[in-house]
């Protein structure tokens, strides 16, 4: 028996593996990485299985997920025709059926699932076939040769897929079912009363509502009997009654299995270093609130890319929708979320004219779509409506209406808080003003001191102006008024240098040193931030953070790798720590130790973090208020300090512009594919569209609104203006970001 050890072990030939392994190469340059693969052909898509390839129009080069120099070119390691037998999850060991021992660092199972045999006799006869692997659809198009009659147990997707090719290769096809209509998982009787009559149309055989008792043969299958006593003879039978989960080497692993591999979120299993994605994975969906698997392409794909940057250390949430796709009788469809509890379905539009949607209800909250040949905008937009639970009451008299957009409906009202220390009391009158206009925000992205009012504004939501104010009250200095604009500077500071902000930082130099650690030389920062902790515990709720409807994120950086990490109210447990951490400025203040790791403020990396929306909530619908700080144009420095204070200032205002110059780039790419989509014939151009993958891409184009609310006044440019907390400035600068929300609102409005 051999052992060798690798970084990265992934556990499964499908596109679940190979995604993440081109993940985890993409972000993960030196680290070692293994596919252990059980079939004899590297990773593959298996959905052209029940199509294209079985009906012998595409081979197997053209069904790789990516060819095999893809695999040697980036070292990739995909072992072929292995089996993993048993896993040592204390040990960090894979053996497998050839006697090798894998050590791993990080593991990921994507095993798949197998088909599943029906509870039948003589269900081990010759003829009897599943359609699952390459291998499979092979035989089956050997025997389609000798063959004219076929049967094909189950209406699903998979079952008339199959049906539809078996038939144009001239056999005879019977479709049985023992459910009472085709496709019973749509739960759609006038879908599937649509789909039954196209098989008929084409002379496909249709039995529903029927059980078979056995299947009949010597020693290859000849005939099934039915409930009711009917002999049908075929000469060979495919069965497409569902699959499951392949996970039985894990049974001795200590890992937790239930109808699968039990993961979070995060995709990570009951070990902290074993994580499952695909069809393999019972994870817990936080759209819906459940535990569940999906036994889709998509989902495999963007589970494999997830889980491969939670195995980097990245900790995101899976929160997508799941996205079915296929093509049935020349019928490309969609099918997204999950329509179980649904209490209403609206029909918009004609299936006989290939425009079609129905909407699942579930008490006017949008559950699940199924749609055919809708533009990618209108899928993308209903994916983020289910995402996002929106209660479509107030429209639902329209959504018949094909003509009526449903991007046009507003998903999301998101505020962006950027850091500026004194110039956050701008943001607490802007937020007193939207909130007097009633605009509550669904989103907060911040960081640095936004961070701070955007947990006052996300743990009091809907009235937490007057809480913000007392916070900026008690931020403020008490100090004499100047009768100059430059005495004042001198006055603040003189004051913060010698003696700190009294409840936010104070000077390190007037503690007595009382180790080494604590010497001037040892130093990390010139002030210790243990005030604004205490005055954070009295102002932000954290308990109502958790379950509050405002989603909390903010930024920061991880001071040894130099990576931005998000913190995330719907998936961490935030504290003053974080908070902290985000508004770590060096070399003012010290870095700030979260769950082990040293941060500094996010700011650093982005100071107005619209990106931090787009990653974790995707970018349709969004009506975006963007608190600016440091806005544009300024009249030319005057000195050496001015032209620091005005360069720090371009740095910050050219990532507001740089996210808006990545959406306008995505904007003209958008209108490159939809020139070159012109090109194609109407049936494949109908295909492309609908698939999940140009859905995503191409349909999550609906713009953001932005509405600016500037800190234009010239006297904000002060040299002392990030620790002017004199309590005359912070007023000033309330009244102004007060006025400035109510005008931008107001020009908003015009537009």
């Amino acid at each position: 028996m051999t052992t060798h050890s690798v970084d990265y072990l992934l556990v499964g030939g499908g596109l679940a593996s190979a995604t993440a392994a081109r993940t985890l190469r993409n972000e993960d340059v030196g680290a070692s990485i293994a596919i252990i693969c059980g079939e004899t052909f590297p990773p593959y898509q298996r959905p052209p299985l029940t199509k294209g390839f079985l009906g012998g129009t595409l081979d197997v080069s053209q069904i790789t997920v990516h060819p095999a120099a893809f695999y040697s070119e980036r070292k990739i390691n995909v072992v072929l025709g292995t089996h993993a037998v048993h896993v040592d999850a204390k040990a960090h060991a894979v053996r497998t059926d050839t006697q090798e021992t894998i050590i791993y660092r990080k593991l990921l199972i994507a095993t798949g699932a197998s088909p599943r045999i029906p509870d039948l006799p003589n269900a081990e006869l010759r003829g009897i076939y599943y359609l699952h692997s390459i291998g499979d659809a092979i035989a089956i198009r050997s025997a389609v040769r000798s063959a004219k009659r076929a049967i094909v147990l189950g209406a699903s997707f998979v079952g008339l897929e199959a049906a539809t090719s078996l038939h144009a290769l001239g056999l005879h096809v019977t479709v049985i079912e023992r459910d009472l209509r085709v496709l019973s998982s749509l739960q759609a009787p006038v879908l599937s009363d649509y789909f039954a009559a196209c098989c008929k149309e084409r002379g496909i055989e249709l039995l529903v509502n029927c059980e078979l008792r056995r299947f009949v043969g010597e020693d290859t299958i000849e005939a099934v009997v039915t409930g009711r006593g009917e002999l049908i003879n075929c000469d060979f039978l495919l069965v497409a009654i569902g699959v499951t989960p392949n996970c039985e080497f894990l049974l001795d692993s200590g890992i937790v299995l239930n109808n699968g591999i039990v993961v979070d979120q995060f995709l990570q299993t009951s070990d902290a270093d074993v994580f499952a994605a695909g069809d393999v994975a019972n994870f817990y969906d936080p759209v819906f609130g459940l535990q569940r698997r999906i036994e889709h392409w998509d989902n495999a794909t963007r589970q494999g890319r997830l889980a491969a940057k939670n195995m980097l250390g990245r900790r995101l949430p899976y929160r997508d929708v799941s996205m079915f796709y296929g093509d049935l009788f020349d019928v490309p469809y969609n099918f997204l979320g999950r329509p179980d509890d649904a209490t209403e379905m609206v029909e918009r539009g004609s299936l006989a004219a290939r425009s079609y949607s129905l909407l699942y209800l579930k008490n006017d909250v949008l559950c699940a779509v199924f749609s055919v040949g809708r533009p990618p905008e209108e899928t993308s937009t209903s994916e983020e409506l289910i995402r996002q639970h929106t209660n479509l009451h107030a429209s639902k008299n329209r959504l018949p209406d094909l003509h009526f957009a449903l991007d046009s409906l507003p998903s999301q009202t998101v505020v962006i808080l950027q850091g500026g220390g004194a110039l956050g009391a701008f943001e607490c009158g802007a937020i007193e003003a939207l909130e007097e206009q009633g605009v509550v925000p669904d989103v907060i992205a911040a960081v640095s001191i936004g961070a701070l009012n955007g947990a006052i504004i996300a743990s009091h939501p809907g009235h937490a102006a007057a809480p913000l104010a007392e916070f900026w009250r008690e931020l403020s200095i008490a100090v004499p008024e100047a009768l100059s604009p430059c005495l004042h500077q001198a006055i603040i500071s003189w004051h913060v240098f010698c003696l700190g902000v009294p409840n936010f930082f104070r000077p390190r130099w007037w503690r007595f040193p009382n180790n080494l650690e604590s010497l001037p030389p040892r130093w990390t920062s010139l002030y210790d931030p243990e005030p604004i902790t205490r005055l954070i515990d009295r102002y932000v709720d954290f308990d109502a953070l958790v379950t509050s409807p405002v989603r909390l994120l903010i930024s920061a950086v991880d001071v040894e790798t130099g990576e931005l990490r998000i913190f995330d109210s719907y998936v961490d447990r935030l504290g003053p720590a974080h908070l902290l951490a985000s508004g770590s400025l060096p070399p003012g203040l010290p870095w700030t130790k979260v769950d082990g790791r040293p941060y500094w403020d996010g700011g650093i990396v982005s100071n107005s973090p619209l990106e931090l929306v787009i990653e974790r909530c995707g970018a349709v619908g969004k009506r975006v208020f963007t608190i600016d700080l440091f806005s544009g144009t300024k009249s030319l420095p005057t000195n050496l300090l001015e032209v620091m204070l005005r360069r720090d200032e371009i740095v910050y205002t050219d990532r507001v512009r740089n996210d808006l110059r990545l959406e306008e780039y995505a904007n003209d790419f958008s209108e490159l594919v939809k020139e070159i989509m012109s090109h194609l014939d109407a049936q494949t151009a109908r295909q492309i569209l609908q698939k999940p993958h140009f859905i995503r891409l191409m349909g999550n184009r609906a713009p953001i609104h932005i509405t600016r609310i500037e800190l234009l006044d010239e006297a904000s440019g002060s040299v002392a203006r990030e620790y002017d907390f004199a309590a005359v400035t912070v007023s000033r600068l309330r009244r102004q970001g007060y006025r400035a929300a109510l005008a931008a609102l107001a020009r908003s409005r015009r537009a």
